[in-house]
This record gives C-alpha cells, sequence and structure tokens, in this order.
C-alpha cells in the first residue's frame, strides 16, 4: 500500500542519514529522472540511486532505470524489493542494477552495499 512505501522510505532515509550519506527522495520514476537530471547537467551526478521495485502509479523501477541509463550509462542503481531469492536478485542484476536489497534490511546491510556500490 502506499502508507507502506512511505514507510519503508521514512526508514530508509533515516538509515542513509545515520550513515552520514546525503540523499534526495524522490516520489516516482518522473521525480527521480528530474533530480538526476538537475545534479547530471552541472557535472555533479548522483553517486547512487535506490529504487524501490514496488512504486505506486507512475513510472516503474525498471522503466525507470532503463531511462536513467540513457541519460547515464555509468549509473549506479540499487533496487529494493520484499522478493529475497536468488532468481530475482539474478534478473535485478542481469539487466544491469548494481545491487538488490531484500526487505526488510537492517542499517548495516544497507551500509555494506553502499560501500560495494561506490567502491
Amino acid at each position: 500500500t502506499v502508507d507502506t512505501v512511505r514507510a519503508s522510505v521514512r526508514l530508509t532515509a533515516a538509515m542513509l542519514k545515520s550513515l552520514d550519506y546525503k540523499f534526495d527522495l524522490a516520489k516516482g520514476g518522473e521525480e527521480t529522472l528530474v533530480l538526476y537530471k538537475r545534479y547530471l547537467n552541472i557535472g555533479r551526478p548522483y553517486d547512487a540511486v535506490i529504487m524501490d521495485i514496488n512504486v505506486v502509479g507512475g513510472m516503474g523501477a525498471e522503466e525507470t532505470f532503463a531511462a536513467l541509463r540513457k541519460l547515464d550509462p555509468d549509473v549506479r542503481a540499487i533496487i529494493s524489493s520484499g522478493y529475497d531469492n536468488e532468481d530475482m536478485a539474478r534478473k535485478f542484476l542481469d539487466a544491469g542494477f548494481c545491487g538488490h536489497l531484500a526487505k526488510p534490511y537492517r542499517v548495516s546491510d544497507l551500509g555494506k552495499l553502499l560501500k560495494t556500490v561506490l567502491g
């Protein structure tokens, strides 16, 4: 539901803050593209984009990712989903995502994955 997605976003935002990352929140794929373009145009693209597979309304995560790759072939995107199985994770990684976070995840999981993705 929408409330569940909002709670998930708030929780992830709190985790990112506790890990000392600066971030922006987008309400959907369209807003993600607007924000990404803005920073790409000034030569400061985001280090990573975390997307939830369950986007309510508008552009979905996979469509958003495809559009991001057209803007910036080097975009580093992480997909978050409630699916915790190897096949699902492999599907996302094969599609070009840099990482997969299975919900629910802990701040340590997020921190570890971000360190891996960002190098």
